[in-house]
């Protein structure tokens, strides 16, 4: 019996880094491992976006030819245009993962053009729950949507240095003074509206009694108001920004903290689509506070990977924080059986080559 083919296309893929390089890298791994698979991928920044998709449509045309691939994956909705011409010429399969700003995108063209085109697709695979709500609200039959979230390797998140020099290790990559009865909480992400941060600060933590230290990892639109309001609420020996981390130092932070947070916000027309860093923290026995809406709600497990609180409620998260207990083995081991890229990666492969 002939192996099954598939041509798989992203325009975000490694040495450029983010959720979606990571997503790519893994799914065209795990697709490798299972069956004949051929590739086009971007891993240069956006303004190469205007060679790749021409450079997209004529290589898939002679891929398709050559190999007579019958299937294509789009890794984002982006990338709907392609496909739809790809299906068009050669009545091809084509499938594609939603993520959740590339189905919410604001622009008016972008909406009336990318949801009729995906609708036209053979599956749309969404990250969660919430990002399958916001493709059948413009239109995209729910049949055709299957909900698979991210994933993770959890060997990339195994501890890279002893944990009794912790204490020494957050001192030193903080720059604050830390006890032994400190409690650490840990943020890690883009710095932007909807991730909650400056909120976070505003209306929770100065509620939290000294004990609490609260590390923040990333960059972003809103990491200058964060700093502001830092230094306006009087808490710069509680609080540090942290930014441009390696993978050993982030992992050695999810390993060193008491309880990883994401006080999310609700903001009009940016969604959060899964939130990988949750399942990242996960697996390195981090139980996670975060607000209870979009894909927060497929990342956290209540009550076993962590604990979900109504937005915008600091008194809810206050509570959480201060109550939360969890065995970190627990976690972690939950996390590697249900977000495995092995089990993800088995998910699509059944949905996608069938």
């Amino acid at each position: 019996m002939q192996q099954k083919k598939i041509l798989i296309i992203t325009r975000n893929y490694p040495p450029k880094t983010g959720g979606l390089e990571i997503f790519s890298y893994h799914l065209i791994r795990q697709f490798r491992q299972k069956t004949e698979t051929y590739t086009l991928t971007l891993s240069k920044g956006r303004i190469h976006l205007l060679w790749f998709l021409p450079y997209c449509l004529i290589a898939s045309m002679v891929l398709i030819k050559q190999h007579h691939i019958r299937r294509v994956h789009l890794c984002d909705g982006v990338l709907a245009p392609l496909g739809w011409i790809l299906r068009r010429l050669f009545s091809v399969q084509v499938t594609v993962t939603v993520h959740g700003l590339d189905i919410t995108y604001a622009h008016p063209l972008y909406q009336r053009m990318i949801p009729k085109l995906l609708a036209g697709f053979n599956t749309i695979i969404c990250v969660s729950r919430a990002t399958r709500a916001e493709c059948k609200k413009r239109g995209i039959p729910g049949k055709k949507c299957a909900v698979v979230g991210n994933g993770i390797d959890p060997q990339e998140f195994e501890p890279v240095d002893a944990l009794g020099e912790r204490i020494r290790y957050l001192q030193k990559l903080s720059g604050l003074t830390i006890l032994p009865e400190n409690k650490i909480l840990l943020t890690v992400g883009r710095l932007i509206k909807r991730k909650g941060v400056t909120w976070f600060l505003a209306n929770v933590f100065p509620q939290l009694d000294g004990r609490y230290i609260y590390l923040i990892v990333g960059s972003g639109t809103e990491r200058e108001a964060i700093h502001k309001l830092i230094n306006c609420l009087g808490v710069e020996k509680r609080v540090a920004v942290l930014s441009h981390l390696s993978d050993r130092d982030r992992n050695q932070l999810y390993h060193s903290a008491d309880l990883f947070l994401m006080p999310n916000i609700v903001v009009p027309g940016d969604v959060e689509g899964f939130g990988i860093t949750a399942i990242e923290a996960g697996a390195c026995g981090l139980p996670v506070i975060a607000s209870d809406l979009q894909g927060l709600r497929d990342a956290v497990v209540h009550g076993i990977t962590g604990l979900r609180v109504p937005p915008h409620e600091p008194a809810g998260f206050l509570s959480a924080i201060e109550t939360a207990s969890f065995d970190r083995k627990t976690v972690a081991e939950y996390v590697h059986t249900h977000f495995s890229w092995e089990s993800v990666g088995k998910s699509y492969f059944e949905r996608l080559m069938s």
